[in-house]
């Protein structure tokens, strides 16, 4: 019996020691966990700090970004506008004019034309043929400004002449031998743009407008 007791007794002893080394042992993994759990948290914390930091900087450049580009982009803004006004302006002075004006104003730019090329080149030979190409303008028309100028000269119209008295921008090309003459509305009015374009700037969208 003496044994017996002995035994138990120490199968006991047995248990509780096994029981406070597995306590020890959950509570060491208890805290482990704990542990890495905290450096993650740790971890994860400088992780947002630094991705927050890097929106932040990059939040900050954009916005410079756009405020730095924003009076460039009034300024474009403000220059298209302008020039689209400016074109809308002259196309609607172009279609107001009457048609012997606009003849009269092409009549007057190729005898120019022609006065300049005669007095380097030797122009108004009475030999030369003249091939005509016409773009938006009558026959007639054609006539009466080629005649101002090189009325001693020979005129051939070719087949691609587009005879109409309804384009906004008619035009005319002369080829010779040795030199071509583009005459064209359109450069005329543009030129006309070119050289008042402060002035009907002023006038379309005010003095501010100088300073752009």
């Amino acid at each position: 019996m003496e044994e017996l007791r002995s035994t138990e007794a120490l199968d006991r002893e047995i248990l509780e020691d096994a029981r406070k080394k597995a306590d020890r042992i959950l509570k060491g993994a208890d805290q482990t966990v704990r542990s890495i759990e905290q450096q993650w948290q740790d971890k994860l914390k400088a992780n947002l700090a630094s991705l927050e930091q890097v929106y932040r900087q990059r939040t900050q450049k954009a916005e410079h970004e756009i405020m730095a580009r924003l009076p460039l982009d009034k300024h474009r803004l403000r220059s298209e506008r302008a020039e689209r006004l400016l074109q809308e302006a002259a196309s609607a002075f172009s279609a107001s004019l009457p048609r012997d004006r606009i003849i009269s104003i092409l009549q007057r730019a190729l005898n120019q034309m022609v006065t300049a090329a005669s007095d380097s080149i030797g122009l108004l030979d009475s030999e030369t043929v003249v091939l005509v190409s016409v773009k938006g303008l009558l026959k007639e028309e054609a006539d009466t400004i080629l005649s101002a100028s090189m009325g001693t000269l020979t005129r051939k119209y070719t087949a691609d002449c587009s005879w109409s008295d309804k384009v906004l921008y008619p035009e005319l090309i002369c080829d010779m031998p040795n030199l071509r003459l583009v005459l064209s509305f359109k450069t005329i009015i543009d030129q006309l743009l070119l050289d008042k374009r402060a002035e009907l700037a002023v006038a379309l969208l005010g003095k501010g407008v100088i300073n752009d």
